[in-house]
Parts: structure tokens; sequence; C-alpha cells
């Protein structure tokens, strides 16, 4: 695994999300409640639509298109999987997918997002 630098902790807001991409791989970083910063994929797996101008409450991440939500901390599908019935989230199938989590370190007030594969260089946005 491999920790590539891809913001500074000042960087991050509360409450809202900061894209990177990282090794033409879009990245969102959120801060949750508790101060913690969590990378995950920065698409929806609902219809592919950038995360990019979601809000986070509470440590729920709400996409700004079709509000699913997802658990910053695990990437589950909170909503709809949760408020359905499961007949219905089974026909949902890949829309109420988790998002991928990415491991995060802070080195020097330098946030950090591990990556499984060579990532190639992170650029800011």
């Amino acid at each position: 695994m491999q920790y590539l630098a891809v913001a500074y902790t000042r960087d991050i807001p509360a409450g809202r999300v900061y894209p990177v991409l990282v090794g033409g791989r879009e990245l969102i970083l959120v801060r949750d409640g508790q101060d913690n910063v969590y990378a995950l994929d920065g698409l929806c797996p609902h219809r592919h639509l950038p995360l990019a101008g979601a809000e986070v409450w509470k440590g729920v991440l709400e996409c700004p298109w079709h509000h699913f939500q997802y658990d910053v901390r695990t990437g589950e599908n909170l909503y709809p999987r949760r408020v359905y019935p499961a007949q219905l989230a089974a026909r949902l199938g890949d829309h109420v997918r988790p998002l991928r989590i990415y491991p995060v370190r802070t080195v020097d007030e330098q946030i950090q997002v591990g990556m499984p594969e060579a990532g190639g260089t992170p650029r800011f946005p």
C-alpha cells in the first residue's frame, strides 16, 4: 500500500466534502463530527454522479443528486437500503452497494490516503 499526500487538515471543512483526484481516481475527503477524516470513492454508486457538493451530518453523507445516504466510516448505504423493504432493496442491486473507503493517516497536518495500487501523482482541486 502506498500513502499519497492529498490535502492539509485545514482544507477539510466540517460538514462538507473535499474532492481530490488520486491517480485518475475521484475520491472525496470527509470530516465527521468527531474530527476524524475519511476518504471514500467520489462517485455515487446509484448513478455514478460526483459526490462533490454532498453534505455530511452526524457521520452521514448525502448524495446531492438523489439523496442516497452513506455512513462515512464504513461506506455502507443507509438510504434507501435501510428504508425500503428487503425485496425492493434487493432489486436496487448495485445502486445501493457501499462506497469504497480508503485508509487515511495524518502526518504533520498532511492528509495521506492509502492506495492499494500505484496511484500516481495526486492532484489538489
